[in-house]
């Protein structure tokens, strides 16, 4: 029994030897495989990054993408707007200098919209190697809707109290006709309520553009963090 149990821990003793020795000083094909394992890892690493980035700039492109077809409701709304406003206008009597002034003020909003969120933009501002200056010009565009918006305001309030004084006058010349002086005392308590809420959805529409461009700077943020971290 001693005997035995001599010979099995001499062969465990070998065998433990090799299996350390084997650890210690692997083989040039043990360094190779180990090689190979560790390029395809890299590869898969290097890949799924390239994937992950695509994914980000894609979502970026598609976050501005509602700013977009807003826009192009705008247009669409705009001839709407222009002959609805020409038959209220036939209607209760209102001037031509305020229904100029409308269009005018909502072709100067539009096109402003388009040059401040469409023109200066383009695909090529989500391309990987072109991040700073899309983050550039999302600052810019920040600003000039703020500019926008601190212009815009003011003259629609002034617009709606003139349209009203307007409305107003018509009033006495509207005595006669019952139905006709109900639609403009109608007009004119529905104007109050339509353009405080007008003004309020405005604001809101502003908010969530300014709230858009934030998230994309953010997300061009972390992408340009990782590069510098790669780089370190």
């Amino acid at each position: 029994m001693k005997k035995y149990l001599n010979i099995t821990l001499t062969q465990y003793t070998f065998i433990n030897m090799d299996t350390n020795q084997k650890y210690n000083n692997p083989s040039n094909a043990d360094i190779d495989i180990i090689r190979q394992q560790m390029d395809i890892l890299r590869a898969k690493l290097e890949n799924q990054e390239i994937v992950n980035e695509r994914i980000m700039l894609s979502a970026m492109k598609r976050s501005m993408s509602w700013i977009k077809k807003y826009i192009m409701f705008e247009l669409c709304l705009l001839p709407v707007l222009a002959i609805l406003w020409y038959g209220l206008k036939a209607y209760i009597g209102l001037s031509w200098f305020n229904y100029f002034f409308l269009l005018a003020m909502l072709v100067v909003d539009i096109y402003a919209d388009y040059r401040i969120n469409l023109h200066s933009m383009s695909d090529a501002d989500y391309q990987r190697n072109n991040l700073i200056e899309t983050m550039r010009k999302l600052m810019v565009m920040k600003r000039q809707r703020a500019l926008q918006m601190a212009i815009c305001m003011p003259l629609l309030v002034v617009w709606l109290l003139w349209t009203g004084v307007e409305s107003w006058v018509m009033l006495s010349y509207a005595a006669d006709d019952s139905f006709k002086y109900g639609f403009i005392q109608g007009g004119l308590l529905g104007g109050v309520i339509g353009g405080v809420i007008g003004i309020y959805v405005a604001f809101r529409i502003y908010h969530k553009m300014q709230q858009t461009n934030d998230e994309v700077i953010d997300s061009i943020n972390s992408l340009t963090a990782a590069d510098m971290g790669d780089k370190a």
